[in-house]
């Protein structure tokens, strides 16, 4: 009978830790939201229609440069490290981790040199200096790390956390750096451009100073480019799960970045940056999906680990319900209050609130696919 109550008591607990590490997520979230829509509206006044859609054009294709990059490795690091015990989660980061990095890398350089030959040669580019196609392609490896550091400290069960990273950290730096360029009157993609660059840079060394203290051995990350590679055989199996992983993102990741990259190569940058502001306001409905699609990987590859098959229904019960509710009332209320958020980006942006209205709808399909 005690060790009956033992166990129930440890299930209350782990249920309730669940529940607050959730809870502490949907606010990061959510800060992160309200930091992102002030930045961008700052971003919109000060550059306007035709500056704002060559910005958003090019950090579009930014995006989708860091998702190739990160080549489904997210999922693969919370897969592994969830699975692991606490006391092990020094040594999958020394293996793993370092695979990861390694891999990621190497896939940003190749990404990056083709990005860069695309903006200086390709066909249907947008006009841009080489200061800008330098700021460009810097953000690819910044946002594939930001990536990966996510699934690190997702797979230590740090939720909150991982969902700070890009959404309070690097969206609380981009609204600063930005409010200091309205400020100063820099009305130039570039500098927008930079800011961006210097915002993910920092994301990533907070991220790494938290997963540095939460391994037990205190230089978990020391040497890491230099240990010998893991097993053959692991890596391989590694492999073929980010590349499942990355097969099921790649519609979402092309359909969510792309469209901004497409419509300035038809429509040119006004019409760009009127469907760019509609895009960026858009992904608020991709917020729940994203959310607990980032609660329920841990706990999905623990349960899996641990054999828990009523418990595993549970969750995923409990993940498809909760995000299809919650990404609903934020496409209502993003539909409802559409014209007066267009009227905080500027002058020139009411064209904007019908693709932002449509593009609400198409972000609701891709979070919940995310769960």
């Amino acid at each position: 009978m005690p060790r009956s109550i033992a166990a129930r008591f440890h299930a209350f607990r782990q249920r309730r830790t669940g529940s607050v590490d959730l809870l502490f997520a949907m606010l990061a979230r959510g800060a992160g939201v309200l930091l992102a829509l002030a930045a961008n509206g700052l971003i919109a006044r000060l550059l306007g229609p035709e500056k704002f859609g060559l910005y958003m054009t090019l950090l579009s294709v930014a995006l989708v440069g860091g998702g190739l990059a990160a080549y489904g490795l997210g999922p693969v690091l919370i897969r592994e490290i969830a699975a692991a015990s606490s006391g092990s989660w020094g040594d999958v980061l020394r293996s793993t981790g370092a695979w990861a990095l390694r891999f990621s890398a190497g896939l940003s350089v190749l990404v990056m040199v083709l990005v860069l030959a695309w903006l200086a040669l390709g066909p249907g580019v947008p006009t841009s200096s080489w200061k800008e196609r330098i700021l460009t392609v810097s953000i690819i490896p910044l946002l594939a790390a930001v990536i990966l550091v996510a699934g690190m400290l997702s797979g230590m069960s740090q939720v909150a956390r991982s969902q700070s990273i890009g959404t309070i950290l690097k969206n609380g730096v981009l609204l600063i750096g930005v409010a200091l360029l309205f400020v100063f009157r820099a009305d130039r993609p570039t500098d927008v451009l930079l800011v961006q660059v210097i915002s993910f840079g920092l994301a990533v060394l907070i991220a790494l100073f938290w997963i540095r203290r939460s391994i037990l051995q205190p230089n978990g990350f020391s040497g890491i480019w230099l240990l010998p590679s893991i097993q053959p055989e692991k890596v391989r199996i590694l492999r073929r799960a980010a590349g499942h992983f990355f097969a099921g993102s790649l519609a979402a990741l092309i359909l969510g970045r792309l469209d901004v990259v497409i419509v300035n190569a038809i429509a040119g940058p006004t019409q760009a940056g009127l469907f760019g502001v509609g895009a960026r306001l858009g992904q608020v409905a991709m917020i729940a999906g994203l959310v607990w699609s980032a609660w329920l990987q841990p706990r999905i590859a623990r349960q899996l680990r641990l054999g828990q098959g009523a418990a595993l229904k549970r969750s995923l019960r409990i993940g498809i319900a909760g995000s299809a509710g919650m990404a609903g009332i934020l496409v209502a209320l993003g539909w409802w209050f559409a014209p007066k958020l267009m009227l905080l980006m500027g002058g020139g942006f009411s064209g904007a609130v019908w693709p932002f209205r449509w593009l609400l709808l198409g972000g609701f399909e891709i979070g919940r696919a995310h769960v």
